[in-house]
C-alpha cells in the first residue's frame, strides 16, 4: 500500500490502483503533461476530504500547496504570468 498523510490519517493505494492511474494519465503529470524523473508521482487529493483527484509530479503537487489549492488564486497567477508574455 502507498500512504500519505491527510489531517492525522492515512490515504490509502495500492499499487494495482496507482498503477491504473498510471495507465489512464499516460504515466504524466496530469497538470504539467510530463513524466517523473527522480520521484514517483504523487497521489494528488483534497485534503479537507480525502478524495483522489490524480497523480501529479513533485512540483506540481508542492506548487498547489503553496497556493493552499485555491483555485481563484491559482487562475490570478496565470492572469499574471500571461500578461508578461
Amino acid at each position: 500500500l502507498l500512504a500519505s498523510s491527510i489531517a492525522g490519517t492515512k490515504l490509502r493505494v495500492t499499487e494495482e490502483q496507482f498503477e491504473k492511474m498510471m495507465v489512464a494519465q499516460n504515466g504524466v503529470c496530469a497538470i504539467c503533461g510530463r513524466p517523473p524523473k527522480k520521484r514517483r508521482l504523487s497521489v494528488d487529493h483534497v485534503h479537507k476530504t480525502g478524495k483522489i483527484r490524480g497523480l501529479l509530479c513533485f512540483r506540481c503537487n508542492y506548487g498547489l500547496s503553496w497556493f493552499q489549492e485555491d483555485a481563484n488564486r491559482l487562475t490570478k497567477a496565470g492572469a499574471y504570468l500571461l500578461k508578461f508574455l
